[in-house]
């Protein structure tokens, strides 16, 4: 694994080479004092973050790899990069592509079981496209006996959980919920993306009517966002709050903690944010 040091100069000499200034590679998503802390290898960045500030850097995922690997050709991100575009777009059929191109490479290299992990992944995306289709029980299995036997769960272990979360039954989840807890008090690292995986399943345990253990990531997460600076991740805990406490306790207090998440979106101009935000509050209520 790179340090966070290495990626953070890896950075800030494409963003120099690129003559682009400290306040040009920051946006709405992450901040100039974000950024700075990023390249001095002082903090991490989300995925979505990290994403967007080499999109404002003019520097593709793959080519920032390659000079962080010494140019060497990184799968892993070739594949992460094929999902992102696939999911902008919903292509299903480009997953059921990337789902075969990923099983023909496991078949030929069963040794490298990444491949079948990749599968697995692309499955994932397949589902959310066409609810109808269900996600297989034994990847569910296999995704969590890898999991468990893997010591340090990165950034690809973080994405696992983070887009199959809504297939896995709650017991199974929170016990995978409290490992990355447990994981990212004990480390530190890869935070930001903890934290989002860590809100994922705080929402999907209050739509699955599951107030106990709900309530162990609401009380728990506080803790993981207590930096004024995670303005996203405290104010989509904040809705999520509102979903809790209008589901188990005060339909009227919920519902406007829920429209003051809303309107922070509004204020700071975030008008995607605030209208899918404002849509699933109307289907929830």
């Amino acid at each position: 694994m790179k340090s966070l040091l290495k990626i953070g100069r890896t950075f800030r000499e494409l963003r120099i080479n690129n003559h682009i200034s400290l306040k040009q590679a920051s946006d709405e998503n992450v901040s100039m004092s974000q950024l700075s802390r990023f390249e001095r290898g002082q903090a991490d960045l989300s995925i979505s973050k990290f994403i967007s500030a080499l999109k404002n850097i003019q520097t593709e995922p793959g080519e920032f790899f390659s000079a962080l690997n010494g140019h060497q050709k990184s799968e892993t991100i070739e594949f992460m990069s094929k999902l992102s575009k696939l999911e902008y777009e919903r292509d299903i059929e480009g997953f059921r592509s990337l789902y075969k191109e990923q099983k023909e490479k496991y078949s030929s290299n069963p040794s490298v079981y990444q491949y079948h992990l990749n599968m697995i992944l692309a499955q994932s995306f397949i589902c959310k496209c066409d609810r109808s289709i269900p996600f297989p029980k034994e990847y569910e299995r296999e995704i969590a006996d890898y999991l468990f036997v893997t010591d340090e769960w990165n950034i690809y272990e973080l994405i696992l959980i983070g887009n199959i979360y809504m297939f896995i039954d709650i017991p199974l989840l929170h016990k995978m919920g409290t490992e990355v807890l447990n994981k990212v008090i004990k480390t530190g690292a890869n935070k930001n993306l903890a934290t989002i995986v860590l809100l994922n399943i705080f929402e999907t345990c209050v739509y699955r009517n599951n107030k106990d253990v709900a309530t162990y990531y609401k009380d728990n997460i506080p803790a993981l966002i207590s930096d004024e600076t995670k303005l996203y991740e405290r104010n989509l805990y904040h809705f999520l709050l509102g979903m809790y406490i209008y589901k188990w306790e005060d339909h009227e207090k919920g519902k406007s903690i829920m429209e003051e998440a809303i309107k922070i979106y509004d204020y700071l101009g975030c008008l995607n944010l605030a209208q899918n935000y404002r849509k699933d509050m109307t289907d929830y209520i």
